[in-house]
């Protein structure tokens, strides 16, 4: 991606990123990221999340992390499984 914005430092240090720029990282608040400061610039790069284990039922199950908003996806998969069931009846 060689897209540019910009963004402005606030009174507390923080710099808000532009919520296109996040969202086409799948970043989240609570996301970390690694600073790098070389010759007078600074690099961000997100660190990937170890995903979280649980215990259901004796078996270790991944609980993933949902970034962004699924809405969409959620609706076309299941107008696709919907489509498919018609057609298994047709």
């Amino acid at each position: 991606m060689d897209t540019k914005f910009t963004a402005e430092i606030d009174e507390m240090g923080r710099v808000k990123i532009a919520p296109e720029l996040l969202s086409s990282l799948h970043l989240s608040p609570g996301a970390t990221l690694l600073l790098e400061a070389t010759g007078g610039r600074i690099m961000l790069e997100p660190i990937p999340e170890e995903p979280e284990l649980i215990e259901k039922d004796g078996l270790l199950v991944v609980r993933p992390r949902i970034t962004g908003n699924i809405t969409n996806s959620v609706q076309r998969d299941r107008e696709e499984r919907i489509s498919q069931l018609m057609r298994e009846f047709e």
